[in-house]
């Protein structure tokens, strides 16, 4: 090609060549803040997918936090997390489990941890995880109802009932009627009588409906009527809140679901 014939060009690559390079640079910075994100800053992404519905998201970043902070303790618990209420139930308890590894003195706070044995079917660890936190954090009525439930899938509903854990003072509504139920002390109708004791429409109503539902649907579950629990747990799932422990009730739901006979 001849020299006069690439004048044109070379002039055309001149004006061009500068704009690749800026869209060059933007693109290398935007990778490399995305590569550069704090622990924290993919917690907060982590979060902010499951605020949203979007698990595949959530479960990204928490891979991230995995990737990027392999020697951080904490970025397990904070992987564990994200993974539970993502439904990816055996990540959870692996990172659970190297989170412990490296500071066993923390394993009493991980109620998390528990409730993710006891959805794998791990009852026996799953009690075991309960009894401990209860040192913890005595007054927790769900602490005390999920160890309920590992002990009655276990073993029975008598002995579970035999060995409920005390948890005096938990004023969340409808704590107390859940506990006396599970006890044998009350029934279903005053569990329902507390809740409708709130504002209607309120925040607290649907949450504590929400409660009702589940833990109603886990003890079904443990006496054995799957129809019932199945129809308490798909209606606890429908609650539009998302916090922690609604996630774990849709998990509770899906996970059910899937183990019918």
């Amino acid at each position: 090609m001849n020299r006069a014939m690439n004048r044109p060009m070379n002039r055309a690559m001149n004006r061009v060549l500068p704009l690749v390079l800026v869209v060059a640079c933007c693109s290398t910075a935007s990778l490399r803040a995305q590569e550069t994100r704090s622990l924290g800053e993919w917690r907060d992404v982590a979060f902010a997918a499951l605020g949203r519905g979007d698990s595949t998201a959530a479960i990204t970043a928490a891979d991230a936090i995995l990737r990027d902070f392999p020697e951080v303790t904490v970025a397990a618990r904070v992987a564990g997390d994200v993974y539970l209420r993502a439904g990816k139930i055996d990540r959870s308890i692996e990172q659970f489990e190297r989170y412990i590894k490296q500071v066993p003195e923390h394993e009493p706070e991980l109620w998390q941890y528990g409730i993710a044995l006891a959805l794998v079917g791990r009852y026996d660890d799953g009690r075991k995880l309960f009894e401990l936190h209860r040192t913890v954090n005595p007054r927790d009525v769900e602490n005390a109802l999920w160890h309920f439930y590992c002990v009655a899938k276990a073993s029975s509903p008598e002995r579970a009932r035999a060995l409920v854990l005390p948890a005096p003072g938990d004023r969340r509504v409808p704590m107390d009627p859940l506990l006396s139920l599970y006890r044998g002390e009350a029934d279903e109708a005053a569990v329902r009588a507390a809740v409708a004791e709130l504002p209607e429409d309120s925040r607290a109503i649907k949450m504590a409906g929400f409660y009702a539902d589940l833990y109603l649907a886990m003890l079904a579950d443990a006496e054995g009527d799957r129809q019932r629990a199945s129809e308490l747990a798909a209606r606890a799932a429908k609650i539009a809140e998302v916090n922690y422990m609604t996630d774990v009730g849709r998990i509770y739901q899906s996970t059910f679901r899937d183990a019918a006979p």
